[in-house]
């Protein structure tokens, strides 16, 4: 009340007309506060927005095909290639011969990232977001998995009597929602370790060309192939297969949410040396 008070004898002694301008003024400017004050609200909720938007490319797989429903891997040893004493085994101690593995879900697929500490990504090396280096995701035989990090180790052996020649494939088996542009597979033999992603499509900064870090798929259905050549009795291999959502990645967003990929792994013997 003291307050309107002495605003209005300052503006009266003017006359109506200063009463009416002072009035004009006061409201214009109260009008510009309650302006300035939405633009601030509107900027707070924009910044929130991008934090929001930035968490979420790496969450928004909680839900997905990938994480509840498939979530495994598949290796599989053909016939010829059984034929030819190739077998898979899960564990170096126990070695127990067979010739399909498959590896365990994951609790859930919410993006990671194998770009910590470089300047393709704001996260920090060790950050729970992180894809660990290579010595521990090979150092636990059978499944190694993280909350959303598939990890499989397994063993492959030519146990027959004869030398040959065998090839390693994997192959998309299905896909849904555009979720394979977003995926990366790293593939260790042996300790030698590569990466995988198809190629960027138009959201990314370079269309075309190879992910940062990645080898490109052979095909659109085809990972990766890999040749042996006079593989002999007794050879052992040691596969590491890791399968992640790369959250880094421009097709990592809300487009393929419940989307999800599958694949699978084959070996099969190329050729057979006879015995001399």
């Amino acid at each position: 009340m003291v307050a309107f008070l002495l605003g209005w004898k300052a503006t009266s002694d003017v006359g109506t007309g200063g009463w009416t301008h002072g009035m004009s003024l006061r409201t214009k400017l109260a009008q510009r506060v309650v302006a300035a004050s939405r633009a601030a609200r509107v900027a707070k909720a924009s910044r929130w927005g991008i934090i929001a938007s930035g968490v979420l490319t790496f969450l928004i797989f909680a839900i997905s095909y990938y994480g509840q429903v498939v979530g495994n891997f598949t290796f599989t040893v053909d016939r010829m290639a059984q034929s030819a004493g190739i077998t898979l085994y899960e564990s170096a101690v126990t070695r127990e011969y067979t010739s399909r593995l498959i590896s365990g879900k994951v609790e859930s697929a919410d993006g990671m990232t194998a770009l910590c500490g470089t300047e393709y990504s704001t996260f920090e090396l060790g950050h729970d977001v992180c894809v660990p280096d290579d010595s521990y995701l090979t150092s636990v035989d059978g499944s190694n998995n993280g909350e959303s990090l598939m990890v499989y180790t397994f063993y492959l052996e030519n146990a027959g009597d004869l030398m040959v020649d065998m090839q390693a494939a994997i192959t998309v088996v299905s896909a849904t929602k555009g979720a394979e542009e977003a995926i990366r597979v790293r593939v260790i033999f042996d300790d030698v370790g590569l990466t995988f992603a198809k190629l960027q499509t138009d959201d990314g900064d370079r269309p075309g060309e190879p992910e940062i870090g990645t080898e490109p798929f052979t095909s659109m259905t085809t990972v990766m192939t890999k040749n042996y050549t006079a593989l002999q009795p007794g050879a052992v291999l040691k596969i590491t297969v890791v399968l992640w959502f790369e959250g880094e990645d421009a097709d990592h967003n809300l487009n393929i949410v419940g989307g999800g990929i599958k694949f699978q792994m084959d070996f099969t013997v190329t050729h057979v040396y006879e015995e001399f």
